[in-house]
């Protein structure tokens, strides 16, 4: 049986993924497989469904899971979806200095926000993206990714964006053991416990897994 989640539970989880990624910096640098991509190309896909569902331009936004700031880079790419303002925060000193480095216009900070002290602004839109895919030892994986969403959706004005690997697999492309795979109709009745203001998006191509991405706002949609 999983123990529940704690601070010390993940500050140990924090440990082992530091590691991980420090270690992938040494290895390819700014690079989309420091953070377990392919290619920039599938990375820009995951990107697009966001830029697609939410209108970015002029918008403060807040990363949590920032790794080296990617999705920054992607926005920036066109004026009609370069933010306001972009804040990334992750638990990785190493990838935040990359970030600072990167990034001078932008504010980084380490952070996790489950564990350290709630931050006292807030964000027009909050994003996960590739954050809750570790399949973890230490605890429910379920009881995790709803405190991170519960917790995103109490640091937006507008709106959070956030994707999850779904039970709905790609048949050409094996499961691994090491990612947690998320129903998507549960992760929608979750959705709708805090916000009657969801879509869910289950349309794209695999990129290489299939991935499903979940948008709750705090007021209706408006064309």
């Amino acid at each position: 049986m999983k123990k529940p989640i704690t601070p010390q539970a993940l500050q140990s989880v924090d440990a082992t993924l530091h590691a991980r990624y420090s270690d992938r910096l040494r290895q390819f640098g700014h690079d989309p497989r420091t953070l377990g991509w392919d290619t920039r190309e599938n990375q820009w896909q995951r990107f697009g469904l966001a830029a697609g569902s939410l209108d970015f331009k002029g918008r403060s936004v807040l990363e949590i899971g920032c790794g080296l700031a990617d999705f920054y880079s992607y926005l920036q790419e066109d004026p009609e979806r370069t933010p306001a303002s972009y804040t990334g925060f992750d638990i990785n000193e190493d990838l935040i200095t990359a970030c600072c480095e990167a990034h001078r216009q932008a504010t980084f900070e380490v952070r996790n926000v489950l564990v350290d002290t709630p931050p006292k602004e807030s964000w027009d839109i909050v994003t996960l993206f590739g954050v809750l895919n570790f399949r973890f030892e230490e605890f429910n994986n379920q009881d995790f990714v709803r405190r991170m969403i519960e917790t995103a959706f109490g640091l937006c004005r507008e709106a959070v964006a956030v994707d999850m690997l779904s039970t709905i697999c790609e048949p050409t492309y094996p499961k691994e053991d090491f990612v947690y795979y998320y129903d998507p109709l549960d992760m929608l009745n979750f959705a709708l416990s805090l916000t009657p203001h969801v879509q869910l998006r289950h349309d794209q191509g695999s990129i290489p897994q299939r991935e499903f991405l979940l948008i709750l706002r705090k007021t209706p949609w408006t064309p």
